[in-house]
């Protein structure tokens, strides 16, 4: 029969040996796994029909702005280059005693890269502008005459925040071609 010091000694030295065989069995965890980023899209064609719905939801937003609805948020489809354009033209537009009204139309939606790493998509956008007019202080119809009815617009569009959404991050006049057509 054994003593309780031996007992004692025993349990330490068998918890030394123990923590010893770990460490030099390298039973550390070793550095974390880097996650792979899920693809936002499974397919190119997926990707520009998302991108194309957010123009579309951001044109039909817009729209109900600039005829007086005020709880239309066309801001919320916008980050960026995008965001900061759009207020800065909005307050050149208010400095000026402008207004535009009118609705603009999405004529068509060509997508022309698709980033499935980063999810970024880009696209060419052809918007109908000749139900659109440009008011000025006093009423008077000051829309540039000769004006084209349609305008290409080059857009970049990005996951927002990381996130499942997709956000317009850049929007400026191309020099793609559309057909004039309808208004």
């Amino acid at each position: 029969m054994h003593s309780p010091r031996q007992s004692v000694v025993r349990t330490g030295i068998a918890t030394g040996v123990l923590a010893v065989a770990v460490v030099l069995g390298g039973c550390t965890p070793g550095p974390a796994p880097t996650p792979t980023p899920t693809p936002l899209f499974t397919s190119e064609a997926e990707a520009f029909k998302a991108a194309e719905a957010v123009y579309r939801e951001y044109t039909d937003a817009g729209n109900a702005s600039r005829n007086g609805d005020s709880s239309a948020a066309p801001d919320k489809y916008l980050a960026g280059s995008a965001l900061e354009d759009d207020i800065k033209a909005r307050r050149d537009i208010k400095a000026a005693g402008l207004t535009v009204s009118g609705s603009l139309v999405v004529q068509s939606f060509s997508g022309t890269k698709y980033d499935p790493r980063g999810g970024s998509v880009a696209a060419i956008v052809c918007l109908g502008v000749g139900d659109t007019r440009v008011m000025n202080k006093d009423g008077q119809d000051v829309t540039p005459v000769g004006r084209p009815k349609v305008s290409a617009v080059a857009v970049e569009f990005a996951r927002a925040n990381k996130g499942a959404a997709l956000m317009i991050t850049r929007s400026e006049s191309s020099s793609e071609t559309c057909a004039a057509s309808g208004s």
